[in-house]
């Protein structure tokens, strides 16, 4: 081989390196501004002010998903979820292992269903929508087995859904990851609470019926066993 056609091959080699090893370039200092400006608003409580911030965002930077997911969350603060689940919709599209948009899409879900069945009275609906909740979440944790928030806003769901017992496993996993985690011991206890309230009166008072038993059963063995020693 001579030196022009194996410098053409080293030439062709690096030039696929740099095609399918470096990093996608970042997004423009100017759409990165105007995100970081929108996070500011969001945590002053000026949501009206992040969501035209992330539009600047987007608009710049089409594909910036972090931006489509933050004006998802701040859409869904404002109270318009149908707007913030189609934001959702495409940031999940652009990138559909981010963590935090399935965490944010579980929660707008959520809301939805809270709509459908607080003021449609439509509660076949709603649990369609707290379904789709669940589902978020798992797929979070199915992406990042560790992340407390993911877990907790399952516990959450669940609690919702009326199954207890999974709720408090889910807020057990939470204090396990992260036993500093705001709340969870409140929210464990509330859980066990609504699980103890819609128990059947009859196993409520099942220790008691068990522990009567006991005693009935001992009675009876000691009377026999008397009666067995008289006879002899």
């Amino acid at each position: 081989m001579s030196k022009c056609i194996r410098a053409q091959v080293a030439i062709v080699f690096l030039l696929s390196l740099m095609i399918f090893c470096v990093p996608v370039m970042a997004y423009s200092a100017e759409a990165t501004e105007w995100y970081e400006q929108g996070n500011l608003l969001i945590a002053a409580g000026n949501v009206t002010g992040a969501i035209a911030a992330y539009d600047h965002a987007v608009i710049l930077e089409p594909d910036y998903y972090e931006s489509w997911d933050a004006r998802a969350d701040a859409l869904n603060r404002d109270g318009q979820f149908s707007a913030a689940l189609a934001d959702s919709d495409r940031a999940l599209q652009i990138n559909s292992s981010f963590v935090q948009g399935w965490i944010n899409r579980g929660q707008i879900l959520y809301n939805i269903g809270m709509v459908y069945e607080d003021q449609k009275n439509d509660l076949t609906t709603a649990n369609e929508y707290y379904t789709e909740q669940l589902l978020a979440f798992e797929k979070a944790i199915e992406l990042d087995p560790g992340n407390a928030d993911a877990w907790f806003n399952k516990g959450y769901a669940l609690a919702g859904m009326k199954k207890y017992d999974e709720a408090i496993a889910a807020f057990d996993k939470v204090q396990t990851l992260d036993p500093d985690y705001p709340k969870i011991a409140q929210n464990k206890q509330i859980a066990q609470q609504l699980k103890d309230k819609t128990a059947p009166d009859y196993l409520k008072f099942l220790p008691v019926f068990a522990g009567i038993a006991g005693i009935i059963v001992m009675v009876v063995i000691w009377f026999t066993f008397l009666r067995e020693k008289d006879k002899e």
